[in-house]
């Protein structure tokens, strides 16, 4: 996917103490986000691919600092820094289930332990809930050497906060990232089933969402609302393809709160919807 470099010409960079930064650090790449925070409104939008690399190989503090050569500003204060790690590496605890001491074990209920990564968890209190992953440890050193205050998370919190917004009963969110998609289900706004599937075709899209439909929903499918968020070539024909088996589906982005976009990065609202969205639930 072709990189974007986007920096609207209101972009002043010796006004980033009113700006408010959020990061996506994802198995296929990196990505930021930049809002003015006195107009509520995004003025940077950066996207780069890791390029024959894989998250576990990647030097980051090569990366870090070719980042900062190539855009001094990113090393200046900010009002707020948000750091989100994107991947498959989560699992979901209810609080009465969990103990930090084990974070790491119940982790490995869900996935094996990469090497180069440490465990974190963040609350989701709306749930009642711990949500654990992992996160690269080179890249959390050598960040926190430019910003160490920023706030770190998983991808899944902006996510799963934008759920409540939808006026449907029963909401299905699909978040598409290269050969990967998001499925979360919310029943009466609470969050009942949080997955991530690898998939190459379309078809892989509508198999593993009619899974988790029937495994949620059963065939109480009558005030069902799919909502498709991200990018990439499977999203090509998915609407219509889902509309094939469900009467409510958008393609569209609806924010947690009221938020935005200088004119060239408004197109890629809905592409990169969990970055943006970042914000607004990281307070």
């Amino acid at each position: 996917m072709q990189g974007i470099d986007i920096i609207d010409e209101s972009f002043d960079r010796d006004r980033t103490s009113a700006y408010e930064l959020s990061i996506q650090v994802s198995l296929n790449g990196f990505s930021y986000a930049v809002k003015d925070t006195i107009r509520n409104t995004f003025i940077a939008l950066y996207t780069e691919e890791w390029e024959n690399h894989t998250l576990g190989n990647i030097d980051f503090r090569k990366f870090i600092d070719s980042l900062s050569e190539a855009k001094p500003w990113i090393k200046e204060e900010f009002k707020k820094v948000i750091v989100a790690f994107d991947s498959h590496l989560f699992t979901l605890v209810p609080n009465s289930l969990f103990e930090p001491e084990k974070a790491k074990e119940l982790f490995n209920l869900a996935h094996p332990f990469p090497e180069y990564c440490e465990i974190r968890f963040i609350d989701i209190t709306e749930n009642n809930a711990k949500l654990i992953y992992c996160a690269p440890t080179e890249f959390i050193n050598e960040w926190h050497k430019l910003h160490p205050k920023s706030i770190y998370t998983h991808s899944l919190q902006s996510f799963i906060k934008a759920g409540p917004i939808y006026s449907s009963k029963n909401l299905v969110q699909i978040d598409i990232s290269d050969k990967e998609i998001t499925t979360i289900c919310h029943n009466n706004n609470a969050l009942v089933f949080a997955n991530t599937y690898a998939c190459s075709t379309t078809t892989d899209v509508v198999y593993y969402v009619n899974s988790a439909i029937k495994a949620v929903f059963d065939d109480n499918t009558d005030d069902l609302h799919i909502n498709i968020t991200g990018s990439g070539k499977i999203l090509n024909g998915l609407t219509e393809e889902l509309h094939k088996y469900f009467k409510n589906v958008t393609h569209q982005a609806d924010y947690y709160k009221p938020v935005f976009f200088t004119y060239r990065i408004l197109r890629h609202r809905v592409d990169y919807f969990k970055l943006f969205n970042l914000g607004t639930t990281c307070e």
